[in-house]
């Protein structure tokens, strides 16, 4: 369906990210001899210096429009607006709207707020196009400690100072391997490092932080089981977030360091 992959456009990293239908009740859930650890990245060194950060010059919030584009996605993420979160997506049409607001009304029984959100932004592989990694604190209810989140987005300027977000299975291949050459620059994986390292220390900080992160896991893998089984003859929607859940460990502690370029504006 159309509109579960509006809702999970944006792709996900180092991330904390809740299942709605599964987090609602938590709190209730919560035990003490629990343990939850934050994936590594488990890129190979070899893979860590296929590309430079020169190569692609990442930008801390370089383009207004840009934030502003994240910003709107995150107020219909908190607010169930269904209908900005189309607009976010470059949509004006009604297919699957009313869905997409069922399940954003669930989610934000769930999400509270992004704070601290920064975007890191370069040229995408065409003329007019961006790859944005965006870092988030996010609050979720009923929860003191705030959870690091870095995401993805490919976003396309069209006409000019006119943003939007471009849909996970709309992107071309070509753009889906520019995504991943840039995600393998030095700026982001060291920024990965860090967020992978921040959510650690939040999630065995705060039991209900880590046994909403558990949750989430085990229904990300619960999703990878059953696709697998699934015949040609029923296909399933596979998400970026869902794809991405790897095996977890909370061994690396070095120092990650960000060398990302401030800038006023431009690419």
């Amino acid at each position: 369906m159309r509109n579960k992959k509006i809702i999970t456009g944006i792709g996900m990293m180092a991330v904390m990210m809740a299942v709605a239908t599964g987090c609602s009740n938590t709190s209730n859930a919560v035990s003490t001899e629990e343990t939850t650890t934050v994936a590594e990245s488990t890129m190979s060194e070899e893979e860590r210096v296929l590309s430079d950060y020169k190569t692609y010059g990442m930008q801390k919030d370089p383009i207004p429009g840009i934030i502003e584009l994240v910003k709107a996605y995150q107020y219909a993420k908190v607010n169930a607006d269904a209908r900005r979160m189309y607009n976010v997506f470059g949509r004006s049409d009604e297919d699957g709207l009313a869905d997409l607001q069922a399940k954003l009304t669930d989610e934000a029984k769930v999400y509270e707020s992004f704070d601290d959100t920064v975007t890191y932004v370069t040229k995408g592989y065409e003329d007019n196009s961006y790859v944005v990694f965006i870092s988030s604190n996010v609050k979720f209810h009923d929860i003191d400690t705030k959870a690091p989140m870095l995401t993805w987005a490919y976003v396309k300027e069209e006409p000019k100072d006119a943003f939007y977000m471009v849909e996970t299975d709309k992107l071309t291949d070509e753009e889906r391997q520019y995504v991943e050459d840039v995600s393998k620059s030095e700026d982001i994986i060291a920024l990965d490092a860090q967020m992978r390292k921040d959510l650690a220390t939040a999630v065995t900080s705060d039991i209900q932080l880590g046994t909403l992160y558990s949750i989430w896991v085990q229904n990300a893998s619960t999703n990878e089981s059953g696709a697998a089984v699934e015949t040609s003859e029923q296909p399933t929607e596979t998400t970026v977030e869902e794809s991405t859940v790897e095996s977890i460990t909370e061994t690396s502690k070095e120092e990650a360091n960000v060398s990302i370029s401030e800038t006023k504006s431009g690419n």
